[in-house]
């Protein structure tokens, strides 16, 4: 993901304080989206360095100082830059391997009892079944709000993806389910 061009897409919107950006983006995409304070405040003085957002103390009388970002005229040319920019989807076309835990283990599943194997991916089915839930949960509140449909589309890519992920689990549980169990013979140097 890149950081630094959705926070400049969050200010596009509006002006707002660094609390509400990570915020937005927790209730707009997942709350597992995994952007914590140790990466949003250092992209932010990032951008602030570039020139692209200003930071603005906002006193006020019983709480601390907040700042409130707001994005500068260069700030929104780099982002429409960005926006507009064709490119590759992908940058290694084994990224997918490298950032699933599960699929590097199945290239190493032959060498565990079947019944293992399937009890690891019926648990993982149960793990995607709750993603779907709750991106479903998402979708529907984009839906009655009629909320921007290129998000609500994002929003749908992630369910489509669980349900690839999903059907592909479950191809593999009836696979293994349906074939004989042969063992596998290791060899052992002495």
């Amino acid at each position: 993901m890149s950081l630094d061009y959705t926070i400049l897409g969050v200010l596009m919107e509006q002006p707002t304080h660094g609390y509400s950006i990570k915020k937005h983006l927790l209730e707009t995409f997942s709350k597992k989206l995994g952007i914590n304070d140790g990466q949003l405040y250092p992209a932010l003085a990032k951008l602030e360095q570039r020139g692209w957002i200003i930071k603005e103390i906002v006193e006020q009388q019983r709480s601390p100082t907040k700042h409130r970002y707001r994005l500068t005229s260069a700030g929104e040319s780099a982002f429409l830059e960005w926006l507009s920019a064709g490119g590759p989807l992908a940058t290694d076309r084994y990224e997918y391997f490298w950032r699933e835990e599960l699929l590097q283990k199945c290239s190493f599943f032959r060498y565990l009892r079947p019944e293992d194997v399937v009890a690891q991916l019926r648990a993982r089915i149960l793990e995607v079944d709750q993603k779907m839930d709750e991106l479903q949960k998402v979708l529907d509140r984009m839906l009655a709000n009629h909320e921007d449909p290129y998000r609500r589309h994002v929003v749908e890519y992630g369910i489509r993806f669980q349900e690839m992920q999903r059907d592909w689990l479950q191809g593999l549980v009836l696979e293994l389910a349906n074939a004989e169990a042969t063992p596998v013979s290791v060899a052992v140097e002495a």
